[in-house]
């Protein structure tokens, strides 16, 4: 304990701000398997400093969509991708990542273009089902130029227009 509390720390950097966490940790690992790792009180600023963050419009390549959402992502919590939305002559990639400690995740929904460039189609927050291990997203798919997202029972939950 003596060890944790002389090199342990309580604080960790995230968008150009310090955030309190909820004790100090020495270890990476520690602090990510730790559900509770951040102070209370800084649980609304992270959720802003992350929904707030800009992303895009247009990426150069894939590497530059993947180091701006990098830029976006807590430390310790998680990122993923679902399938990829798939229609007559268009392709949208689909990357979300966690809020941390309130039951919601962002979404990133991005058109492929030439040339390997990408464009931000859709970016929203949408919450997680309480007490459920399941994304509220379950569906993605374009028809007649809108993007249709659907839970796992196909109830519509999202309809975005997406420009050509």
């Amino acid at each position: 304990m003596a060890y944790v509390e002389a090199f342990g720390s309580d604080e960790m950097d995230y968008r150009g701000e310090k955030i309190r966490l909820s004790k100090k940790y020495v270890d990476y690992d520690d602090y990510k398997n730790d559900p509770a790792n951040l102070a209370a009180s800084e649980i609304p600023r992270v959720e802003k400093l992350m929904t707030d963050a800009k992303v895009g419009p247009l990426f150069a390549d894939w590497h530059d969509v993947a180091r701006q959402l990098s830029n976006i992502k807590v430390p310790g919590y998680g990122m993923g991708s679902a399938d990829d939305v798939v229609a007559v002559g268009r392709e949208f990639a689909v990357r979300f990542m966690e809020i941390p400690q309130v039951a919601k995740e962002r979404y990133f929904v991005l058109e492929k273009l030439e040339g390997g460039r990408f464009r931000l189609a859709d970016d929203f927050v949408a919450p997680r089902d309480p007490g459920s291990a399941f994304a509220r997203i379950s569906s993605i798919r374009l028809a007649d130029d809108r993007l249709i997202y659907a839970d796992r029972n196909g109830r519509v939950v999202r309809e975005t227009p997406v420009a050509r």
